[in-house]
């Protein structure tokens, strides 16, 4: 009788000789359009002791990494793989790379050292991943290597496949944008005389060492400043600002020192901005050193390439009551809904009435101001080339009016009418509107709290980057990373209802499929029927 112990065909045990589950899922995978090789691991072949991890992550109820896994799964990745040099030992694939990436940032991650540790120790990511493990160099270099696909077409494919996906219409836009602080401190800023010395110190430390390659570099970079420095000087002279005030960092001189808006204080910062839908998915996304009203056509063109047409509705706050962006709705054929920054009455600033509360009467050419008195036109202009076209309006009435105080400081008031006035007007009239006022309400709603999710659950507090086409890229990592935590989200949400509803059909399937071998061979594919655009598996 042999003493050799025999396994039950139904134990849960392995051989001690034979091979762990699992090695059998890591492949080099050939693509099919370039020729390229790459490494890639099938999620499935991976193991928890006995316990394949897909059932691991069933049973413990976490079926977020699934809807992740296939939205990933249905891009195309044929940019990315283009990339790569078709000799040589094979790279990860582009797909488990970003399955690592994105949902280290949805979970608030985005150090490539803590990125390369989640990567070997969160079974989530595990799944979204294929069990990859690369250290954070080849992390970093991916991300440096696709800056252009993760800026655009990446973001714009997967925005359009989830918009599908959750149902998501977008024919009403909310923006918004905020501060957020550059990756420098804002105790070393340097102003005009400092930057001077500094560079002027850098360059005789060259001309004394000229076999310094850092010191070729410093001499490099502060003259880099010097350069932005002296434009940022000639913009503030033709807005007729001060200059004595500007400063900027030599460490990240694109920065922009502005004001906070969760501070009082002023720092080297970004000015991100989104486009979101009634779902907050956003569907556009800039970047911009310091406006957010420059950036709106380029978005509506973006969100246009996403949606497959340009919005029918974009709400937006007093900040962008603004020349420019009146005029790329007007051009998009976008119905604009935004009120004016100052609030009708004595404005704080100047301690006067705004101009917004004198009434243009375009029948007459006139203008009404807040006391009831007439405005006749003074004078017409010309425009220059440092000087907008305007029509002059004043009143003799002026000396004897009971609000003199809060109209003017001088012996008249008067008010100049330029050409965009006509646009700004018919806005104010749109925006008296009950039904109007009513409809914008719901743009808090809509877009702040894409703001809040980037800020509370992902951690973007501070850029972690240096240089404008850096913060872009981290910023647009973020989105992504943003737009497939909605995803999730909202498929939940769908997902009980349509297991209600396709449940017990489904569970019908199994059972013909399993009594019925025919069938089975017939159609395989039903007995493991999932719908992938909802993210749901049965």
């Amino acid at each position: 009788m042999s003493t050799a112990h025999k396994i039950a065909p139904d134990s849960p045990q392995f051989s001690l000789f034979d091979d762990l589950p699992g090695k059998e899922g890591r492949i080099v995978r050939t693509a099919v359009h370039s020729g390229r090789r790459f490494v890639t691991i099938d999620p499935r072949s991976i193991f928890i002791g006995t316990t394949r991890l897909e059932d691991h992550i069933k049973q413990a109820g976490q079926t977020s990494v699934f809807i992740v896994a296939d939205l990933l799964d249905s891009q195309d990745f044929q940019a990315f793989e283009a990339r790569y040099a078709a000799t040589g030992r094979a790279p990860y694939s582009p797909r488990l790379m970003l399955g690592l990436i994105l949902y280290g940032i949805m979970q608030g991650i985005h150090s490539l050292r803590d990125l390369q540790r989640l990567a070997r120790m969160d079974l989530g990511c595990m799944w979204v991943a294929g069990g990859i493990s690369p250290a954070h160099g080849i992390i970093g270099r991916f991300i440096v290597l696709h800056a252009e696909s993760l800026t655009k077409d990446f973001f714009e494919s997967l925005t359009a496949q989830i918009l599908k996906a959750t149902g998501s219409r977008s024919n009403r836009l909310a923006g918004d944008g905020t501060v957020i602080e550059a990756a420098c401190s804002h105790y070393n800023l340097l102003k005009a005389d400092a930057l001077k010395e500094r560079a002027d110190a850098a360059r005789r430390h060259l001309d004394a060492n000229r076999a310094d390659d850092c010191a070729k570099h410093e001499v490099q970079s502060l003259t880099e400043c010097e350069r932005i420095f002296e434009q940022r000087v000639q913009a503030r002279k033709r807005s007729g600002r001060k200059t004595d005030t500007l400063a900027l960092s030599a460490v990240e001189p694109e920065a922009i020192v502005q004001r906070q808006k969760r501070s009082r204080g002023t720092a080297p910062s970004y000015k991100p901005s989104v486009l979101a839908n009634e779902n907050r998915i956003v569907t556009a996304m800039a970047l911009h050193p310091s406006s957010e009203t420059k950036v709106i056509g380029a978005m509506l063109d973006q969100s246009a390439r996403v949606t497959g047409s340009q919005p029918e509705e974009l709400l937006l706050d007093a900040g962008y009551f603004d020349d420019s962006v009146i005029a790329a709705t007007l051009e998009r054929d976008v119905s604009l809904f935004c009120p004016e920054g100052q609030e009708p009455g004595v404005s704080k600033k100047s301690k006067v009435f705004h101009k917004s509360e004198f009434l243009y009467d375009a029948a007459e050419d006139t203008y009404r101001c807040p006391a009831g008195h007439t405005m006749l036109l003074l004078k017409v202009s010309g425009g220059t080339e440092k000087k907008r076209a305007f029509r002059s309006y004043g009143t003799s009435a002026c000396g004897n009016c009971a609000v003199r105080s809060q109209c003017t400081k001088g012996a008249k008031r008067k008010i100049e009418r330029h050409p965009e006035d006509e646009q700004r007007d018919a806005l104010r009239q749109v925006m008296q509107q009950r039904q109007v006022r009513s409809l914008f309400s719901q743009r808090q709603a809509m877009v702040e709290p894409v703001f809040s999710h980037l800020r509370g659950r992902q951690n973007l507090n501070r850029f972690r980057r240096r240089g404008l086409r850096a913060v872009k890229r981290e910023f647009a990592l973020h989105v992504i990373a943003y737009n497939l935590a909605r995803a999730v989200a909202l498929l939940k949400r769908i997902s009980p209802l349509f297991a209600a509803l396709f449940g017990p059909l489904n569970a019908a399937i199994r059972l013909l499929c399993r009594h019925m071998s025919q069938l089975h061979a017939a159609i395989p594919a039903i007995s493991t029927y999932r719908l992938i655009s909802l993210g749901m598996r049965f």
